[in-house]
């Protein structure tokens, strides 16, 4: 070990080999970048560091965020206990760099002494039998503790928004004085908002609302980059209801003069039919996001200057779904499914060069099938996931450790810059199911209660959980629906006057969709990657599939049973042939939905685009049906039933989406439409949206 590996500031003890900080017999993870801004002030401490010197010295050319070395000043100072207004440690010299106020001990090269001495026999035979035998103990027991997970404890919980709207996609500042988020009104209409966290006093820093997403800080903190989805052929936006968006744009706006008044964003990426997510800012005018291309998301850079597109990372074989960038190392996350449905971890350098790439390992069933959302922490050593409501620490190779605590409706979250706090998005959303005619109006008088939230139309089988996706049973007057009721997803039957739970799956499973059989004595329904068969009596039997399974679609007749799968890619499409008990894949994925007559195929995607496909031709080409809402559709008697977004009408088209008629006005926040029997129509209608913000200290 070299004279300069370990070192003593003050009482603190630096262990450049370790990568750790030791202080009152406590000991700190610091990153080894960090460390060697530290080395290199302690070489030349008492003597101002130029800027300049400590960026050609430690990072050495590389291309990095203009405020790198403020913020690995900023974690050296919260480590050696030191503050910024009154250092006493480190010393900042404006516009010329840093110096280290205080004295260094370094310590001597840890090497034996070699002496030459006589034993007796028998020491020399303890030595030989017993020394092996210690150090093997010694290395066992090492090499075991190493293994242990850290235990992650969330100790308390403070809530930090408490408005009647409700809040969304939250993000520290830099330098973590700040908190920005959007702020709801309506389901797709926000204002981006910031929150000081030391006054409390909260600022709405957009001055136009819109359908805003995947808000964040530029690294430097001077810009908060988001996108806005909206129609290429609209200059604004003041439905209530989601629009069915064919553009994507990256908007920015000042922090700092948004604090001071609301601003118009500039719009450094133009609005363009790829969908694009999670934009972040790097150096030089250029922004990474994820983008379709065809049925792949790729991560992309877009050049400002140049106006000119470029793949950073597209592995084939995988299917990307998430990343995140952190611009102190200048590396990217990226997660995709593999071929085997295996979470896979790629880190990546500033040009998308693959630095290393791990599976992710985990045992939780739950967590294998669903998309994990993520950010860095741990100053760049870890990332931050969250899934199913809960949080966990995914280390940069592969490893899954869970957060102990009993927050089980977490929506986003990120770790404090500085600290080891976690700012979150907590909520949940309580969803209700209706039964209205088709035409005319509903005559129902309700009673006042206590407590009684506002429906749009009087709901039936109420509960303060989510319940959704009703469907009629075929030849009967029974109706199945979904709610967590009981804690968790499970099927539901509704006989006019009361609800019986009719699953009774025992590990917790997200349900969205589910198909009753033509004969209407069964249902079928995904429940951790397998295809359940439930009849009426709640009796299960499974039907294996070739690939883990998302979602049941639609049950048909002579075509069987279509389901959606995460292989090859998310949400490709399969039908099994209840004949032969044979699945078999189609080449379309991001599916959502699926209706089928004698002639056709019609599937919808994530952003409510509705496609056809013609059976029994030569081509396989899917046509896009513009005038369709995805999201509200229902096929009935050769007639397709929508909710027309720009009217706010409940309208009848034909088989090729050509408008035969309005039917009725729908009510806002109550316009889901999920079946349609006879004259009577089932949907889905929101009762509330509790989302806010909270931060979590461990």
């Amino acid at each position: 070990m070299s004279a300069t590996q370990r070192f003593y500031i003050e009482e603190h003890l630096i262990d450049l080999s370790r990568s750790e900080v030791t202080f009152a017999q406590q000991s700190t993870k610091v990153e080894p970048k960090v460390l060697q801004v530290l080395l290199l002030l302690a070489q030349n401490a008492q003597e101002v560091v130029s800027h300049q010197q400590i960026m050609d010295e430690v990072w050495q050319g590389s291309e990095v965020v203009p405020n790198a070395l403020q913020r690995c000043i900023a974690r050296l100072r919260k480590v050696l206990g030191d503050n910024a207004k009154s250092p006493k440690i480190i010393a900042t010299h404006p516009k010329i760099g840093y110096r280290l106020m205080v004295e260094v001990q370094w310590l001597p090269e840890n090497k034996p002494k070699i002496t030459t001495m006589q034993s007796s026999q028998s020491l020399k035979q303890a030595l030989y039998f017993g020394l092996p035998c210690f150090l093997i103990i010694i290395l066992g027991l090492v090499a075991w503790l190493q293994t242990q997970p850290e235990a992650l404890n969330v100790s308390t919980l403070k809530q930090l928004t408490y408005t009647d709207a409700f809040e969304s996609e939250v993000t520290y500042s830099p330098d973590g004085q700040y908190i920005v988020f959007n702020r709801h009104t309506h389901s797709c209409q926000s204002h981006i908002w910031a929150k000081n966290l030391q006054t409390g006093i909260e600022k709405q820093l957009s001055i136009e609302p819109g359908f805003y997403r995947d808000a964040r800080f530029t690294p430097d903190g001077r810009n908060i980059l988001y996108t806005k989805q909206r129609h290429c052929d609209q200059s604004s936006h003041t439905q209530h209801e989601p629009m069915q968006a064919n553009c994507w744009q990256i908007n920015m706006l000042n922090f700092a003069t948004a604090l001071n008044t609301p601003q118009v964003a500039t719009v450094p990426y133009q609005c363009q039919a790829n969908s694009i997510t999670r934009p972040v800012a790097l150096p030089n005018h250029q922004y990474a996001f994820l983008s379709r291309q065809g049925n792949k998301q790729t991560l992309v850079k877009f050049n400002a200057l140049e106006q000119h597109t470029s793949t950073l990372f597209n592995l084939a074989g995988h299917s990307v779904y998430t990343y995140d960038y952190d611009p102190i190392h200048a590396q990217y996350a990226v997660l995709s499914f593999n071929q085997e449905n295996q979470h896979m971890l790629s880190i990546l350098d500033n040009r998308g060069e693959l630095l290393q790439q791990h599976t992710v390992n985990t045992n939780n069933q739950q967590l294998l099938v669903s998309q994990l959302s993520i950010r860095f922490s741990d100053h760049g050593n870890a990332l931050l996931a969250v899934s199913h409501g809960k949080l966990y620490r995914l280390t940069l190779d592969g490893k899954v450790t869970a957060y102990q605590s009993a927050l089980n409706d977490i929506i986003s979250a990120q770790s404090h810059p500085l600290t080891s706090n976690i700012i979150a998005i907590k909520g949940n959303k309580d969803t209700d199911i209706a039964l209205i005619p088709l035409s005319g109006e509903l005559d129902v008088k309700t009673e006042q209660v206590m407590n009684q939230s506002v429906q749009p139309y009087p709901s039936f089988a109420r509960s303060k959980s989510r319940e959704k996706y009703a469907q009629f049973k075929p030849n009967g007057e029974l109706i199945a629906f979904i709610s967590a009721r009981s804690g968790e997803d499970q099927i539901w039957l509704w006989d006019g006057n009361q609800a019986k739970q009719l699953s009774n799956f025992s590990k917790p499973s997200k349900i969205e969709q589910f198909s009753w059989s033509p004969d209407g004595q069964s249902l079928a329904v995904i429940h951790k990657t397998q295809l359940h068969i439930v009849n009426l009596n709640g009796e299960t039997h499974i039907i294996e599939a070739p690939a883990p399974l998302v979602e049941v679609l639609n049950w048909h007749p002579q075509s069987g049973i279509f389901v959606t799968a995460s292989q090859p890619s998310a949400h490709t499409l399969w039908q099994l042939n209840l004949n032969d008990q044979i699945f078999k894949p189609h080449s379309v994925d991001d599916v959502q939905s699926v209706w089928l007559t004698d002639h056709a195929l019609y599937i919808s995607d994530f952003d409510g685009q509705v496609f056809k496909r013609m059976l029994n031709s030569e081509t396989t080409e899917y046509k896009r049906m513009p005038t369709l809402n995805g999201h509200s559709l229902v096929l009935y008697k050769k007639h397709f039933y929508s909710y027309d977004m720009k009217s706010g009408y409940l309208s009848q088209y034909d088989l090729n989406g050509v408008l035969i008629k309005k039917l009725k006005p729908l009510k806002p926040f109550a316009w889901k439409i999920s079946d349609i029997k006879g004259e009577n129509v089932l949907l889905e209608q929101l009762i509330e949206l509790n989302q806010d913000v909270v931060e979590l200290s461990l």
